[in-house]
């Protein structure tokens, strides 16, 4: 099993000025919950404010994601977007992976905040679950890492 291996520097230890919403999914909550558990545990261990707000699936992230980017100064200073998207037997895997991501990436480009994509594409549960063992971690250190950047940097 593969553990998370990011080796990121961050500019400070307290984050305590910053607001990061962690927009995760019920569909596959077993496979994501241990994620935001560990993404929200990293960000508080560095003083940062956290709110997790739960959609029904992947597909309502980038709605979320638009609504709060609709203020002309967001409550947040980071969204973190947590779900899983599992292959199946029809194509729903590829449209509803690609039309997230896609939007995803719309988004982050309005450059208002940034956007930390986090949402799992795998071809099983079994390797979603290995995936999401590390990934909070990750998820949490890359979304201070950008925020040090984009305001500290």
């Amino acid at each position: 099993m593969k553990t998370e291996n990011l080796d990121i520097n961050l500019f400070q230890d307290d984050y305590s000025k910053k607001k990061i919403v962690i927009i995760d999914t019920h569909w596959n909550s077993e496979i994501i919950k241990p994620m935001v558990k560990d993404c929200k545990e990293t960000l508080e261990e560095y003083k940062a404010n956290v709110h997790v707000l739960s959609v029904p699936g992947a597909y309502e992230i980038p709605y979320i994601v638009g609504k709060y980017l609709k203020y002309e100064r967001p409550y947040f200073d980071a969204i973190i977007t947590m779900g899983a998207i599992i292959r199946g037997e029809t194509p729903h895997f590829e449209i509803i992976s690609q039309s997230i991501s896609d939007s995803i990436l719309q988004a982050n480009m309005r450059g208002k905040i940034p956007i930390i994509f986090g949402v799992l594409t795998t071809n099983s549960a079994d390797q979603a679950r290995e995936r999401a063992s590390y990934k909070g971690k990750e998820l949490a250190l890359s979304t201070l890492s950008v925020l040090d950047i984009v305001f500290d940097g």
